[in-house]
């Protein structure tokens, strides 16, 4: 199982921080600068598996 497969279907910034590989404010900052799409669900950023790898995508082809 590849470590795409083992992200749950939608991910808090913790999460999206570890598979990065950068710290929660950077990824933070990314959704508030729109490069990440991502939602609230009440105080917290919940973001999409597949708005993951997209952005993921989009900083290797960059």
């Amino acid at each position: 199982m590849s470590v795409t497969e083992q992200l749950r279907p939608t991910i808090d910034v913790l999460d999206a921080a570890a598979y990065l590989n950068v710290s929660k404010y950077t990824v933070i900052n990314r959704i508030k600068q729109g490069k990440l799409k991502a939602y609230k669900q009440g105080t917290h950023w919940k973001i999409k598996r597949e708005w993951l790898l997209q952005y993921e995508a989009s900083l290797i082809s960059s």
